[in-house]
């Protein structure tokens, strides 16, 4: 059989091998998403899942040529993805890291069962028959270089737009504030000034916090005070944060 008609068959045992381990990488890319592991670890384990998905589709795949093979994998990819970042981007939890590896994951399963149980092998004869140019050789590199490039710069700019801010909050305790300091990046080190109407005074200094730091200091101030507690850079009085505590009703308001 020669023809594209989808009609389904039991795969053969190099079929079913070739599917497995390539499943094996798409759920071990997903994986790596679902637990937020570093872009290091998880951009090249998505881009070599997504490669031997799309090498899978062009070995499966054929209707006039290995150059139409290509065009149709890679302007089905482009929609795919379309459609799925628009879907998840309706979903209650909205567009996230998490939820586009473990769709994409998805996708690639359901498009490798997909071709191994409704296309056909290429015949042997065919498969030596067929000479491949260089010059699609060529294109084909160019995209596979365009798409993972495009693929790793996506990952790298969502991890660098979605990153918590520095930020500084205060929470009652008792009859003081317990004043934070957090951040998703690296940052510091800092100063952290109180400023009431008798002046200013340093309530900290080396403030340093990261993703996994937090700084946390107890203040109190004397009854009927209104104060500002800001967070700035060593030697200056610009703040940077601000939080405004007021012990007349015991709460704290950012700025």
């Amino acid at each position: 059989m020669t023809s594209d008609t989808l009609v389904r068959f039991r795969p053969d045992r190099s079929v079913r091998a070739d599917v497995t381990w390539r499943l094996v990488l798409v759920v071990l890319a997903a994986l790596a998403v679902a637990l937020e592991l570093p872009a290091w670890a998880r951009v090249p384990m998505s881009a070599v899942a997504a490669l031997a998905t799309g090498i899978f589709f062009l070995r499966r795949y054929r209707r006039r040529g290995f150059l139409d093979a290509l065009l149709t994998a890679v302007g089905g990819a482009v929609v795919l993805l379309a459609l799925l970042g628009l879907v998840l981007n309706y979903l209650p939890g909205g567009l996230s890291v998490v939820n586009w590896g473990i769709g994409v994951g998805l996708l690639e399963v359901v498009l490798l069962v997909v071709l191994a149980v409704t296309l056909p092998p290429l015949p042997v004869r065919a498969a030596v028959r067929r000479r491949l140019p260089l010059a699609s050789l060529g294109w084909a590199a160019g995209i596979a270089v365009v798409l993972i490039g495009a693929l790793g710069w996506s990952v790298a700019s969502f991890d660098a737009t979605h990153v918590e801010p520095l930020a500084i909050s205060a929470e009652p305790s008792g009859d003081s504030f317990v004043v934070t300091v957090t951040s998703g990046r690296n940052e510091g080190p800092y100063e952290l000034d109180l400023v009431t109407s008798t002046g200013r005074s340093k309530i900290a200094d080396a403030v340093s916090v990261g993703p996994d730091t937090d700084y946390a200091i107890s203040l109190t101030l004397p009854a009927d005070t209104r104060g500002q507690v800001q967070l700035v850079k060593p030697g200056s009085t610009s703040s940077v944060r601000e939080l405004i505590l007021d012990t007349t009703n015991a709460t704290g308001e950012t700025e």
